[in-house]
């Protein structure tokens, strides 16, 4: 098992943050919905003839990934996993038939082997992601394949440097670094079918426009690690150092998203 050491916010934390989110994430969420999209452009490209019988989308979000799996496997059975039941509840507009369960995915309610398939689009930077890859190698079948975003230890530079010489507190989520998923697969002997890392940006017209787009999401940790709020000149100094990385379209905010589809035949190669 891939062994990181995190310093996440409180799981409670991430669970209320996604549930007042939960009815402004779709408006918001234009990068999620490209990250997912690629995710599956990329397993088209590697698993063409992959026929599941059994799906988990694993902190599904709103469910915006279940309408392209639906699609490309209508017979599977689908069901959808997110702690945070504001979520789940939002799912059900588009997949009112899906089997949903409010659980942790770093602790799965399902049997071993329940699964032919584990998808998972930008849940895992909120878990350990060692436990969440355990979790999927111990759903999945023998024949099972995992899909898979994430983010990488790149994301938001913008903000940190606008945030740097304010305080010592960390105001952007700390993520390990995603070469440890990497290694983690290998000495998990899965197979990697695809890796990809790829920096996703967007611009916004303003440091008030660009905070709110990230809390929309649920992204809410800008703000609470620190005890006490920011002062009038605080917020100024931090908007003037973000101002200085002003471009053509606006202010830049830049993910650091990482791609990866992978299945288990490595294990059974390994046995052979």
């Amino acid at each position: 098992m891939l062994s990181v050491s995190l310093n996440l916010p409180g799981k409670h934390r991430i669970r209320q943050a996604f549930d007042q989110a939960a009815t402004t994430y779709d408006e918001a969420a234009d990068v999620q919905r490209e990250v997912c999209d690629r995710l599956a452009s990329y397993f088209e490209q590697v698993g063409p003839g992959f026929e599941p019988g059994a799906i988990l989308d694993a902190g599904c979000g709103t469910g915006y990934g279940v309408h392209w799996l639906e699609q490309r496997w209508p017979c599977a059975e689908l069901s959808l996993v997110d702690f945070a039941p504001g979520m789940l509840l939002a799912s059900q507009t588009r997949s009112p038939q899906a089997r949903r369960v409010c659980a942790d995915i770093e602790a799965l309610p399902f049997a071993d082997g329940r699964f032919d398939l584990y998808w998972s689009s930008l849940a895992w930077q909120w878990n350990d992601p060692g436990r969440c890859l355990a979790e999927a190698r111990r759903i999945l079948t023998s024949e099972g394949m995992l899909a898979v975003t994430t983010l990488g230890t790149g994301n938001f530079p913008e903000l940190r440097h606008a945030f740097a010489e304010i305080d010592d507190y960390s105001h952007v989520l700390a993520i390990p670094d995603p070469e440890r998923l990497l290694a983690g697969c290998q000495i998990g002997s899965w197979q990697v079918r695809l890796w990809q890392r790829h920096p996703v940006r967007r611009y916004y017209p303003d440091l008030r426009a660009l905070l709110h787009r990230v809390k929309a999401v649920g992204a809410r940790e800008v703000e609470q690690r620190r005890p006490a709020p920011f002062s009038r000149a605080a917020w100024q100094a931090i908007t003037d150092r973000y101002e200085r990385l002003r471009e053509a379209g606006g202010l830049p905010l830049t993910y650091d998203v990482v791609w990866l589809v992978a299945d288990r035949r490595g294990e059974r190669v390994k046995r052979d």
